[in-house]
């Protein structure tokens, strides 16, 4: 039986839970992994516009999971929390995620079957293979709505780094095991164009919507450099370029590498620095040399000293692999514009940032063939400072016309006001001057 062919009419806002939402996501606060931070933003963003939000998660955090908190309820800024039990196995093996991620699937369907029913559910892909999550839920509630917001493609990132061997075809069949439920869905919301290429392979039913993250820190203009920051990170260089973030298996610096060595023989003063944590960081380590001096390696900036270190940069470094394209989307590119920075980005330029810095016209796409052509343009910039003034002030005006955290929590409310048949309420969102089609 095919639960999702015809759908009956949402809640109404008049049977008192036509607003509820029901999110779905591994971590949530107090953890402060991005993806956390951003689900956060999100629910109190729809509080905030009058949706009930209540979101399940687990008791455990991102980065310290031997640490757990205590299942039950809490609310929290207009949001209910509830936090499942879920057991410490290590996410960093492949078995302890696989049996994790089983658990709090069942463990959620188990809370969300005793629960009102909700206008909607928004199923994040933290843990992996969330998607099984669907068909249930329909089971559960076939007049709420499923919503499937992809920030990384399961099972696609299991073969990402090894496209042969047992891992890619455990892959392949899980992806073809779990393509039946991509049929319940109700809306599939990508974060790039390159992600949606890659879902549509799974022929996702119902509507497709691009929706990014966003920067965690939006300061209100272009700011300079606090001279006492960049002198702490790069010392007198008289051009800064930063890697901020996470170094992971879908990050690469080996072009970065090559660039400031090339750099290093025709200019003295261009500095890299790598603010960094994540799997790649001994491999980085390892790749450093001892006539590297104008590479530095940093741990990753408090939260409340991000801005300023965000700013102490002329440029910021993105990477993703090409193997990685379309599976995640790096949320540093946003960070990046948010603090009014071009973008030198390593990647596909087919791939969501490459494609972005190109049509918005904020940085550069390296390459091992770009080199030679991008050292002249950042040498070049040594000379001419108001073009990287020119280039910041345009990442700034595009962030704030196309990722900004206020415009996509809008266009959330509309898509929820949509898909719950409150089409009294439902208005498009305004489109900005400057604003590009983010599908392209």
């Amino acid at each position: 039986m095919n639960f999702a062919r015809k759908l009956p009419l949402a809640p109404s806002a008049s049977d008192g839970n036509g607003r509820r939402i029901c999110f779905f996501y591994h971590f949530y606060y107090p953890d402060d992994v991005v993806s956390a931070r951003l689900f956060g933003d999100l629910c109190e963003g729809l509080a905030e516009r009058g949706w009930q939000p209540v979101i399940l998660t687990s008791n455990r955090l991102r980065r310290n999971p031997a640490q757990s908190l205590s299942p039950g309820s809490e609310f929290r800024n207009g949001v209910e929390i509830v936090r499942v039990w879920r057991p410490g196995f290590s996410q960093g093996s492949f078995a302890g995620r696989l049996v994790n991620s089983l658990w709090l699937l069942a463990a959620w369907l188990v809370s969300v079957a005793r629960m009102p029913r909700s206008a909607a559910f928004i199923v994040g892909s933290d843990p992996p293979l969330s998607q099984c999550l669907f068909p249930f839920l329909k089971l559960i509630s076939p007049a709420s709505r499923v919503i499937f917001w992809c920030f990384d493609l399961y099972p696609d990132a299991l073969a990402a780094d090894k496209p042969t061997g047992r891992r890619a075809i455990l892959a392949r069949v899980c992806a073809r095991a779990i393509r039946f439920t991509y049929r319940y869905l109700d809306v599939c919301v990508d974060i790039g164009p390159c992600m949606r290429e890659k879902l549509a392979t799974y022929r996702p039913r119902g509507e497709a919507v691009t929706l990014t993250p966003w920067a965690l820190v939006e300061p209100g203009g272009v700011r300079e450099p606090d001279p006492v920051v960049r002198k702490q990170i790069f010392g007198d260089a008289s051009l800064a370029l930063l890697y901020s973030g996470n170094l992971g298996h879908a990050h690469d610096f080996a072009d970065f590498l090559a660039l400031a060595r090339l750099l290093r023989e025709r200019t003295p003063g261009i500095v890299f620095a790598f603010a960094v944590a994540g799997m790649r960081v001994p491999e980085l380590k390892a790749a450093l040399r001892e006539d590297d001096h104008n590479i530095r390696l940093l741990p990753l900036a408090p939260e409340a000293e991000l801005q300023k270190h965000l700013e102490a940069a002329d440029i910021h470094l993105v990477s993703l692999r090409t193997e990685w394209s379309g599976i995640v989307v790096p949320s540093k590119f946003f960070g990046s514009l948010a603090a009014g920075r071009p973008v030198l980005s390593s990647g596909s330029p087919m791939g969501c940032v490459g494609r972005w810095t190109a049509e918005l016209g904020v940085g550069w796409v390296l390459s091992a063939d770009s080199l030679d052509r991008i050292a002249g343009a950042l040498v070049a910039s040594l000379r001419d400072r108001q073009w990287l003034r020119v280039l910041g002030d345009r990442a700034f005006r595009s962030y704030h016309s196309n990722f900004s955290r206020n415009r996509v929590i809008e266009e959330w409310h509309s898509v929820l006001l949509r898909t719950s048949g409150l089409t009294n309420q439902y208005r498009e969102p305004l489109e900005p001057a400057g604003a590009v089609n983010l599908n392209f």
